[in-house]
């Protein structure tokens, strides 16, 4: 390979490195995953996003962070999902509070998807730096009338009956999440 062309294959992997090192914000883990209705529950929060449309959530500028539940099945899901898959549908709700206060924030996630995949999150205002206790309230996709996620209960493709809504609970410390394209 000539000088020319190994440069230019220097530049470009150096740009795609750059350019995957810039795709990622960085999430904060919230706990530990847990588990409940063959389902792993994931709780992370990141510095606060734009959405598309717009108006669907708080505008970025008025929040605090972007709250996310990573919700994947387990290898022993009963209702047909592979062990990893995100669940379509379901109705996951939040509430949040400062631990040694009454200051709470409470809502519903809604579905999106970033460049790390599907989730359910929403634009929160918190209430300054310290301990928080989060829950967060998993309820199956029938749970929503307007959902409209069918499943098969026929003897030769059927799958087991929604799991009953579970919560998990998590502590963690919020201490800002630093400077937005610092990541």
């Amino acid at each position: 390979m000539d000088r020319f062309h190994f440069s230019g294959a220097l530049t470009a992997t150096g740009f795609i490195i750059l350019s995957v090192g810039e795709a990622f914000a960085i999430e904060y883990p919230i706990s530990e995953p847990q588990h409940g209705g063959g389902l792993e529950v994931a709780a992370v929060y990141l510095q606060p996003i734009e959405m598309d449309p717009p108006g669907v959530m708080r505008p970025a500028a008025d929040s605090d962070i972007h709250l996310e539940a990573d919700i994947h099945a387990l290898a022993d899901n009963p209702n047909g999902f592979g062990e990893g898959e995100w669940i379509p549908y379901l109705v996951v709700e939040f509430e949040l509070t400062k631990v040694g206060s009454d200051e709470s924030v409470s809502g519903r996630l809604m579905p999106m998807v970033a460049s790390d995949g599907p989730h359910y999150g929403d634009n929160i205002s918190l209430f300054g730096a310290g301990s928080y206790r989060l829950k967060f309230t998993v309820s199956p996709p029938n749970a929503d009338p307007m959902a409209h996620f069918g499943r098969h209960i026929d003897k030769e493709t059927g799958v087991a009956a929604w799991f009953e809504p579970f919560t998990t609970e998590y502590e963690f410390t919020y201490a800002g999440t630093g400077k937005k394209g610092a990541y």
